[in-house]
């Protein structure tokens, strides 16, 4: 069972978030913040929605939270590079599966460049499904053509790579590229070892 397609989160692999920082400054309201990007994510609240609360809950102005919380998250562009040099291999089909508002990822992922990067995204905002639930994996690999055994879903959270396993798929916590890649290497070649 040879691996067809490999899968990036956005936030912690291909974006650091800002979120983690702002969290970081208000350690007293890291729980109710998490709830709100959770709560962001899952499509339940606008991006307005979000900005109003996070205001009210750190008692930072709208512009000092778009300087904070927006102006901190940064492309990982080695990531990128990994990405565009996978596409262009032609060898796997590239994902994109994240969980985050609608919307949010314009900043830094422009649809003209996800059409170029990915076969397929998925994003949690447009389906009101999260990771790690089983059901939005399985959206993933079946926007990819794929099944999801056939995955290999990269992910920088463990309870995500937990269940990007429990929908049978392979997966590699995310720490730095080149653990990153070595993982993905190893998976490909077990199962290809598999496979022969």
């Amino acid at each position: 069972m040879a691996i067809k397609a490999i899968l990036f989160d956005c936030f912690g692999v291909l974006v650091m978030p800002g979120s983690d920082i702002l969290r970081h400054d208000f350690p007293d309201k890291s729980s109710e913040l998490h709830d709100l990007f959770m709560r962001s994510d899952y499509g339940y609240i606008t991006r307005d929605e979000l900005r109003e609360v996070m205001a009210e809950l750190t008692g930072l102005s709208r512009d000092q939270l778009e300087k904070r919380y927006h102006e901190k998250n940064a492309r990982n562009e080695v990531v990128f590079g990994w990405v565009r040099q996978l596409k262009q291999a032609g060898v796997y089909k590239i994902g994109l599966l994240s969980n985050i508002r609608v919307g949010g990822l314009d900043d830094f992922l422009p649809e003209t460049e996800r059409q170029e990067l990915f076969d397929g995204v998925v994003l949690s905002g447009e389906l009101g499904i999260t990771k790690p639930a089983r059901e939005i994996y399985e959206i993933a690999a079946a926007r990819l053509g794929v099944q999801p055994h056939e995955c290999i879903m990269i992910d920088d959270l463990l309870q995500n790579t937990d269940g990007a396993e429990r929908a049978d798929m392979q997966a590699v916590l995310f720490d730095t590229l080149a653990q990153a890649q070595q993982d993905v290497q190893r998976i490909i070649e077990e199962q290809d070892a598999g496979t022969a």
